[in-house]
């Protein structure tokens, strides 16, 4: 189907680019400078800040109708989307943490930083788990329940949210 390869290219490229951004902040945090506080400090609570701000409001909006056609069409699809919800919230979590604590290091509290970086390590393990099994085991199960008329609208919807909106 047209609409479900435009829709997993459009999430699959989006994914590509989440995993690009999740080296930046792994890169950031070997630098070590992070840890003392100031500008480094800033920075990387900075690419935080740009992961979450993608995801949030580029890439979960497209997944909202695709999410909520699949739901209740398997036990096993319903099970994946309860593992993959709870993945999400903790990554929220563990970055919020992050991000409180390299706030309060780059404010002169130095020792706050301590554990930033086994924070966004777990963080980054997480997504990538998350994005893989997006990538394969919803991408199966969407192929296996959803119908072309669900297809047209998770299409339909994923459209609407990559054309700004018109104030």
């Amino acid at each position: 189907m047209l609409a479900a390869d435009c829709a997993w290219a459009v999430l699959r490229a989006e994914h590509a680019h989440i995993r690009e951004l999740l080296t930046l902040v792994e890169n950031a945090v070997e630098s070590g400078g992070w840890a003392f506080g100031g500008s480094q400090a800033q920075q990387l609570s900075a690419l935080i800040e740009r992961v979450q701000a993608f995801d949030q409001t580029t890439h979960r909006p497209k997944g909202v109708v695709l999410v909520q056609a699949l739901r209740g069409r398997s036990v096993q699809a319903d099970d994946l989307l309860i593992r993959l919800e709870s993945a999400r919230d903790h990554g929220d979590e563990l970055l919020t943490e992050a991000t409180n604590r390299l706030k309060a290091a780059a404010s002169g509290v130095p020792i706050a930083a301590s554990g930033v970086d086994a924070l966004l390590k777990e963080h980054r393990l997480l997504v990538l788990a998350h994005l893989d099994e997006e990538d394969s085991l919803l991408c199966t199960h969407t192929a296996e329940h959803l119908t072309r008329e669900d297809w047209a609208a998770v299409a339909s919807s994923i459209s609407v949210t990559m054309v700004p909106a018109k104030v």
